[in-house]
């Protein structure tokens, strides 16, 4: 339930604080004295747009925090657990919700400390709060608005949830069906096209890394007998004799110079450099006798390699790709077949189709069968409730008819209807005559749904414009028995509403030293009540007979 709400700098107050009680909590005041912008602050901080405008003027930004105590009951366990997906811890079971509104427009808001968005504060807010405004029965004329309220009395949102989920896949699988028969023969062409290119590569059996291997060899192989020659040249200029080989001839300067070494031993540095010359030489014969072993031209080997290039260059130039990318291709050539081919069966998507709807059928009928059984005992409480608030000759009735096209919503055109006197027509809510009927029959409507709601805290703005009269006192008792099983805060002018409250909120005007008005709020003990009472009583001139009334209002 609401605990707390403060406000600072918003519309025309400068700083308030408002304490809750559980039950029914009144708020009044004379026109214009702000008591639906108390409203429209739970509203910003459950998730409405804000705008500008709704800064005090002449502030740099409005604050705005309530405070929820979350009871651990099994009303609550969805919230919590909510609260506790998003992240947004509740100590003791306390929620806090700020937010903050600057002059450009924007504005920020925090669940718990921790920044929220305004789609999670509004999530969080359809748990918390349901308000019942002062149109809603401008609401209530469009069938959307009574089947959304009827579904959500009846406990059907989930149910309505899933048939919606379902009617959404199999519209999907229908599109899917409808685009297949529409494209069948430009995917029969692509498929066409997809099976020439993959015989092809099929027919060429490229391997991963074939390509670089093959190009590798058949290089290495179209030049074997030119790198054979060089090497058998090197080896013979090597190894030829004294006066040709290179070996030989440092072997004879070795000689050459080792005879005169006695004669002036600074020759030793020269000799062995000489004979680590001959050393290496005879190194890099052995080498070349050693390629010379291992190579292997096989002519036969050529050829193959040769074939085989020509194979695949001859794919690549076909299928217009370089002959790199042709293995990479094949596979994605294999990807789109099995895709075409999963769009292109016609009977494959007829059955999914076929299949998706029976599921939504099925449960569009559960959801039927549910409403059927909710519908009767909706409208007798909504029947009861019309007799006491002085329309005795009136009945409520819902009618469910089969919608010629099934809908997200199900297979219902669901119509809420009154009969005004006993032998009167069933009408749709949008004949009845008069604003004043209209109203009531909104009220009880809401009430009916109220009281099977799991959200704890009801607000409703004014919801008994155009009653007065004996009326009051039902709408009074209406809103007090809804205030023993939820929390009810109500604006209202009526007295005999007032007079119910377990809590007595006045909203007034105050002038400010710089010549503003500023509204401020005040928890009435039983005499401020009663002179409260006095007043919307009307006590002008006749001051001691409202004062009366107003005692006898607050014994009820």
């Amino acid at each position: 339930m609401l605990k707390t709400l403060s406000l600072q700098n918003f519309v025309i107050v400068n700083a308030l604080e408002i304490d809750f009680q559980g039950g029914l909590t009144v708020l009044t005041g004379e026109t214009g004295a702000g008591k639906s912008i108390l409203f429209d602050a739970l509203g910003l901080l459950l998730g409405d747009r804000a705008n500008s405008l709704q800064i005090k003027p002449g502030a740099n930004r409005a604050d705005l925090t309530a405070e929820f105590q979350l009871e651990n009951q099994a009303s609550n366990a969805e919230r919590l657990a909510w609260l506790a997906e998003a992240g947004f811890d509740a100590i003791d079971h306390t929620l806090l919700i700020r937010r903050s509104l600057e002059p450009s427009g924007r504005s920020r808001a925090w669940i718990n400390g921790q920044p929220a968005t305004l789609s999670q504060l509004k999530e969080l807010g359809e748990q918390l709060v349901e308000l019942h405004g002062q149109h809603a029965h401008q609401a209530l004329l469009r069938t959307s608005a009574q089947r959304e309220l009827f579904d959500r009395h009846a406990g059907l949102t989930d149910c309505v949830d899933e048939v919606s989920l379902a009617f959404k896949t199999w519209k999907q699988k229908e599109e899917a069906l409808n685009e297949a028969q529409t494209k069948a023969d430009r995917l029969s062409e692509e498929l066409s096209q997809i099976e020439w290119q993959l015989q092809i590569l099929n027919d060429l059996d490229l391997q991963d890394g074939e390509w670089e291997q093959v190009n590798d060899e058949h290089q290495r192989l179209a030049y074997g007998a030119e790198l054979l020659s060089a090497v058998e040249s090197t080896l013979a200029q090597l190894e030829g004799d004294e006066t040709s080989g290179l070996i030989g001839i440092g072997q004879s300067l070795q000689q050459r110079l080792a005879g005169l070494i006695n004669k002036d031993p600074r020759l030793a540095e020269l000799i062995g450099l000489i004979d680590a010359a001959v050393i290496n030489l005879e190194e890099a014969a052995s080498e070349c006798r050693h390629y010379l072993g291992k190579a292997d031209l096989d002519p036969g080997r050529f050829q193959t390699l040769d074939a085989r290039l020509q194979s695949i260059f001859e794919a690549a130039r076909r299928l217009k790709e370089r002959p790199e990318n042709l293995f990479a291709l094949q596979t994605t050539l294999d990807e789109r077949k099995e895709a075409v081919g999963a769009a292109s069966d016609l009977d494959k998507l007829k059955a999914q189709a076929e299949e998706a709807f029976k599921r939504y059928n099925t449960l569009a009928k559960e959801l039927t069968a549910q409403r059927q059984k909710a519908a009767a005992p909706f409208a007798n409480e909504v029947t009861r409730w019309l007799h006491e608030l002085a329309m005795t000759g009136m009945r409520f009735e819902i009618r469910l008819e089969p919608r010629q096209e099934p809908a997200s919503f199900g297979m219902d055109q669901l119509e809420f209807l009154v009969c005004q006197h006993a032998k009167g027509p069933l009408l749709p809510l949008a004949k009845v005559a008069s604003g004043g009927e209209l109203s009531r029959v909104s009220l009880a409507i809401a009430a009916v749904a109220a009281q099977a709601t799991q959200t704890s805290t009801l607000l409703f703005d004014e919801v008994d414009v155009g009653i007065g009269g004996n009326t009051g006192h039902v709408v009074g008792r209406l809103l007090q028995e809804l205030g023993m099983q939820h929390q009810v805060l109500a604006v209202t002018h009526l007295p005999q509403v007032a007079a119910r409250g377990h809590q007595h909120l006045r909203v007034q005007k105050q002038k400010q030293e710089d010549g503003t008005n500023a509204s401020e709020v005040v928890n009435l003990d039983r005499d401020q009540r009663i002179e409260e009472i006095a007043r919307m009583l009307g006590d002008e001139g006749v001051r001691q007979s409202s004062v009366k009334m107003a005692k006898e209002l607050l014994s009820l």
